[in-house]
């Protein structure tokens, strides 16, 4: 019997945001892993350029592009770098992000636009500047990373889960106008996931991981690997006919409840990537 790689994404080429670590870093090593050629963006260049050589193989490429996703002119900069390096962008996974820990009198106006810039006019930059060529080529692929927090309103400020909801307006559009043209969106909304973000505010002690897993009912922090599995599926040729899904990996802490606490000091609800 000869095998067959279900999964593969072998001549796809994978464009992700916010691929330098985390959720992203962990997608980018699965993507290569299954054949694509991958792009990954993001403001580290040190960090980036270290990855993209580690990652890089013949047959499946990994290119770095220094780029802020809130930045309008940077994203076009970077689209139309990676359009002449590559001639199409079949997956579009976007996945920076940023936030800040505020009560809601308490937040900042440089805050408040530097997340929507970065979350939510940051995935709009990189679909507008690529969707005409998916168009021409009647066919793409964009995966949305939201977050558990558009369930609950907890995590982070006001501005993260406000950010996090206005993706799946944008998914919404695009599956309305889009579908008919060959292009797709579906979106990803992690809870409590052990990643760089997560530990700046959580840090790595058995105390601390005893109090978050005893709020997720399926016992354990979920892991980047988690979200980089289902992110493989949707894009590969096995979720072809799925559209406009907002997938919540959460190992079941939606359905936790516990009385509501100050989110300046306690920090609760934390799910970021």
């Amino acid at each position: 019997m000869v095998e067959t790689d279900l999964l593969s994404l072998e001549g796809k080429v994978a464009l992700i945001t916010g691929g330098t670590s985390g959720i992203g870093l962990a997608i980018t090593e699965t993507y290569i892993q299954h054949g694509a050629h991958v792009v990954i963006v993001g403001r580290n260049k040190k960090k980036g350029e270290s990855i993209s050589k580690r990652l890089d193989r013949p047959q499946s490429r990994c290119l770095f592009f220094q780029c802020d996703a809130g930045d309008q002119e940077q994203v076009k900069t970077v689209c139309l770098q990676v359009l002449e390096k590559f001639g199409k962008v079949d997956v579009l996974v976007l996945n920076a992000a940023t936030e800040y820990t505020e009560a809601i009198s308490e937040i900042k106006m440089a805050h408040w636009q530097r997340v929507l810039d970065v979350n939510l006019s940051g995935p709009f930059y990189f679909i507008r500047n690529l969707v005409d060529s998916m168009i021409k080529q009647k066919k793409g692929n964009i995966i949305f990373t939201s977050s558990a927090v558009t369930l609950t309103g907890a995590g982070g400020g006001m501005h993260y889960p406000a950010s996090k909801a206005g993706l799946k307006g944008i998914a919404n559009r695009i599956n309305y106008e889009l579908l008919g043209k060959g292009i797709r969106a579906n979106l990803i909304s992690p809870g409590v996931i052990d990643t760089p973000m997560l530990r700046k505010k959580y840090p790595d002690n058995p105390e601390v991981n005893k109090h978050l897993e005893s709020q997720i009912p399926y016992g354990r922090i979920g892991k980047p690997q988690d979200i980089a599995n289902l992110a493989l599926f949707l894009a590969s040729d096995l979720s072809d006919y799925i559209c406009g899904q907002d997938v919540v990996i959460d190992g079941g802490r939606t359905f936790y409840r516990h009385p509501k606490g100050s989110l300046a000091s306690k920090n609760d609800d934390q799910n970021d990537r």
